[in-house]
């Protein structure tokens, strides 16, 4: 207010009632400096809505004393539904993590509003807002990043090829010719475009929008081969062990899950990464990953019996832990043998 209405006396004196009062060289060049100041004092009196506006993330939060997470409903098991409701990996992460930030925040309680979406809508959402952050097993990728905000990484892990045990391959060179489904806008499409071209586009890649239709299509046969992540195939193969594979063909790139965030929600990602430090440093990330990985878990109470990777494990143990592009220039350090 004291800005606007010094700029409004400062108008006035240099155009009087009755227009510009300044004649001659002096009165132009006071006209000129008096120009550049009401232009100085304009920038100055917006320039403090642009920083209010900026990243309003964690305090819409914090006011609303909620915040929307979303889940997936088959990305088994990090983040799929049991009894109506969302548990894997992923949501207990974010279960912690949230009880974090209304620590942080200093509220006395902080609802959670569970949004149940297709991979695909859910990055829609993300964008507009309409969800604060994912809790579902998505890569961490340099294209998303560009349009998204990611935490840290919570998992680590690799490209595989889930088949009939008849089907199972041990070398790339034993893919060509085969027809292989994949999802949509996942890393594995990646990963087989760079096989591909190394094979001289031999393969025979079939895209559904989630894992769901693509498993459907391998159950019928429509595919010989599903590619996903080898955690989640291993998953769906505990369903049949004895009549189904899974081939770990060398890709070459190993996969960083991440929870996504709007682009620019910086305070919400820094909360998140503090939290998730905390999480991992403290212990309760090897606890849940006991409880989802190496116990009986629903819906069939089967044990996944998949002990953490070397990658994960040097991942979670690494000095780098706390900036995921480090992380990500260094997989093939942190695969391991």
């Amino acid at each position: 207010m004291c800005v606007i209405f010094s700029a409004h006396k400062i108008m006035r004196l240099v155009t009087g009632a009755g227009g510009v009062k300044f004649i001659g060289h002096k009165g132009y060049t006071l006209a000129v400096m008096m120009n550049k100041y009401l232009s100085l004092l304009f920038l100055l009196a917006t320039l403090p809505v642009f920083v209010t506006h900026a990243d309003d993330s964690l305090e819409h939060i914090k006011q609303a004393h909620k915040i929307n997470l979303s889940y997936s409903y088959n990305d088994y098991p990090f983040s799929f539904v049991e009894h109506e409701k969302p548990v894997g990996l992923a949501v207990d992460l974010c279960h912690n993590i949230v009880s974090k930030i209304k620590k942080q925040l200093n509220i006395p309680h902080l609802d959670i509003n569970w949004v149940g979406e297709k991979q695909s809508v859910t990055f829609i959402k993300v964008k507009e807002q309409a969800i604060d952050m994912t809790c579902s097993a998505i890569t961490i990728t340099a294209i998303r990043s560009k349009s998204y905000h990611f935490s840290n990484p919570f998992f680590i892990t690799t490209t595989a090829l889930l088949s009939q045990k008849s089907d199972v391959v041990h070398q790339s060179q034993e893919l060509r010719g085969k027809t292989i489904g994949v999802i949509s806008g996942s890393s594995a499409i990646e990963h087989l475009n760079k096989l591909n071209r190394k094979l001289g586009f031999s393969l025979l890649m079939v895209t559904q929008t989630d894992y769901a239709s693509a498993l459907e299509n391998f159950r019928t046969g429509e595919v010989k081969m599903l590619a996903n992540d080898g955690v989640l195939l291993a998953a769906f193969k505990a369903n049949d062990p004895e009549n189904l594979a899974i081939s770990q063909v060398d890709f070459g790139d190993m996969d960083s899950y991440g929870l996504m965030m709007a682009k620019g929600a910086d305070g919400l990602t820094a909360a998140v990464n503090t939290a998730l430090d905390e999480i991992i440093a403290s212990g309760e990330y090897d606890q849940l990953y006991k409880k989802w990985f190496l116990s009986p878990i629903p819906p069939m109470q089967k044990n996944l019996n998949m002990p953490m990777s070397k990658a994960l494990l040097r991942y979670i143990k690494s000095p780098h832990r706390l900036n995921p592009h480090i992380v990500s220039e260094h997989h093939g350090s942190l695969a391991g043998s």
